[in-house]
């Protein structure tokens, strides 16, 4: 029996005392005792379709709904010593039943975007192994909004071959009724670039829950907000329709109960992005896709990460800047560069700058055709960012969750800009920087490009130095701190 249907039960014994209670007042008092029955009736029934025996709690009520046909059979053994005797016997079965009953969970996944899953998906692992759990992964369709036009999109077959995938069509949330619902996009509405179909905001799941998870697609940074800074995350209504948020730290925690959050539902239990990258770096399995594995053979790869916002505004400045970062691989022998923007740069582009956006289409064929301009640059759009993160020599970044992750590596940093921001958690030594006269960037990879790392000694232990468990633990933490909440 799922837990769902577990408190239905028990809320239906709350409803005979009720009934009960009122009875005194009542003229019609056989039509409130066969009420009451016809309740129990619906008790046993469900009671009987479970594969376990439950003796206790059918002999119990059997018994209870033999006192019931006797006061019906004849009202004038009705009164209030009656009734009390008989209100205790059904509060007796109600506890019997809640022991005896050992429910189990229906879990759903509502991931949206093929290439967020590493987020839910050691959670989901944790579940489908448990058999006290029913899990599902149900990918939800959205919308990729472009100026004034919406792009229905699914990604469901993009998903990894051994997560068995439920279409949405084929999955009622009103009949199931699960238990619990993951999803890691609370945006609904307020999201201006995707927006996941309506059906799947969290004003309408909730609906259908007793508990909506919600674990961010991203690894938050490890620059602390500053007091009084807001975040969208937690400053837009959906978050009351959660009723828990999963946090990669202690100083995140602090930030969202100062932006109005009930401490009661932040769970501070990492991310389990950062268990997929772990588990990435310790496979001895080829660590790229097939069609790279001649191009990074024997060279030394720098990995270059642009944000979703990279584009939209300061284009001309920002793309200058990148150029400068393309051309690194001709000042290092033997190397090469791949490039992986975030997944919603080309949609934040028709969003925000909408006339360079087939100039950047442009560049991204360019890239994939083999342009001799750009045959030292490898273009990664594959789902994960395991492969590029693992067999890179060097990150190239602004921040992001791909510089998250990559802290597990304690490989060398070229960080965007001239410093670490105010409230970084993290040392400004323990990274190279582009705006630094006396390293500038094409030494930094010449410098890399040698073998030397004079800043690695500061990247020991970063990753579990600012996000909790970092040992790859996270997931089955999360789904057991939920499991353990509901199932007490």
């Amino acid at each position: 029996m799922f837990l769902s249907m577990k408190n239905k039960i028990l809320a239906l014994f709350g409803s005979i005392s009720e009934m009960l209670a009122e009875i005194g007042k009542m003229t019609d008092k056989r039509r409130a005792i066969e009420d009451c029955s016809a309740a129990l009736a619906a008790i046993l029934n469900q009671l009987n379709k479970e594969e376990s025996s439950l003796q206790r709690s059918k002999q119990k009520l059997l018994e209870i709904q033999a006192e019931f046909a006797a006061l019906y059979s004849d009202a004038s053994l009705i009164n209030n010593i009656a009734i009390k005797t008989l209100d205790q016997q059904v509060e007796v079965l109600r506890e019997i039943v809640a022991a005896e009953i050992k429910p189990k969970l229906k879990i759903v996944f509502f991931p949206y975007k093929a290439s967020m899953w590493d987020s839910l998906e050691t959670i989901y692992e944790a579940a489908a192994i448990d058999p006290d759990c029913e899990a599902k992964v149900v990918p939800i369709p959205y919308y990729q909004i472009a100026g004034d036009k919406e792009i229905p999109t699914y990604e469901g077959n993009q998903f990894p071959a051994h997560i068995p995938i439920t279409h949405y069509n084929e999955y009622d949330l009103a009949y199931e009724e699960p238990d619990v619902i993951y999803v890691h996009n609370i945006y609904d509405q307020y999201n201006t670039i995707t927006r996941v179909h309506e059906v799947f905001f969290t004003s309408n799941l909730k609906q259908y829950t007793g508990m909506l998870v919600y674990v961010p697609y991203h690894i938050s940074s490890f620059i602390a907000p500053s007091e009084g800074e807001k975040s969208l995350a937690y400053n837009i209504p959906t978050i009351h329709n959660v009723d828990r948020v999963v946090l990669v730290n202690d100083t995140l925690k602090e930030a969202a109960i100062r932006d109005g959050v009930p401490k009661e539902k932040l769970l501070v239990l990492g991310t389990p992005k950062l268990d997929g990258m772990l588990r990435a770096l310790r496979s001895n399995e080829q660590a790229y896709p097939e069609e790279w594995k001649e191009r990074v053979k024997g060279k030394k790869v720098f990995v270059f990460e642009t944000p979703c916002l990279m584009f939209a505004q300061n284009f001309f400045q920002r793309f200058e800047k990148m150029m400068e970062i393309f051309n690194l691989p001709h000042m290092v022998d033997n190397s090469i560069l791949i490039w992986r923007p975030h997944p919603l740069t080309e949609a934040s582009i028709y969003k925000y700058t909408p006339v360079f956006s087939e100039y950047y289409t442009n560049l991204i064929r360019s890239i994939k055709e083999g342009d001799s301009l750009y045959s030292h640059i490898i273009f990664d759009e594959s789902p994960d960012y395991f492969s590029a993160l693992k067999v890179a020599d060097m990150l190239i970044t602004c921040g992001g969750s791909l510089l998250s992750a990559y802290l597990l590596t304690e490989k060398p940093i070229l960080y965007w800009g001239g410093q670490l921001p105010e409230g970084s958690l993290i040392t400004n030594d323990a990274f190279y920087y582009t705006v630094n006269r006396e390293l500038p960037a094409p030494e930094v990879a010449k410098m890399i490009g040698r073998g030397e790392d004079p800043c690695a000694h500061h990247r020991k232990g970063l990753a579990s130095s600012v996000y909790v468990n970092a040992d790859g633990t996270s997931g089955v933490k999360i789904y057991q701190a939920i499991k353990d909440s509901l199932l007490v």
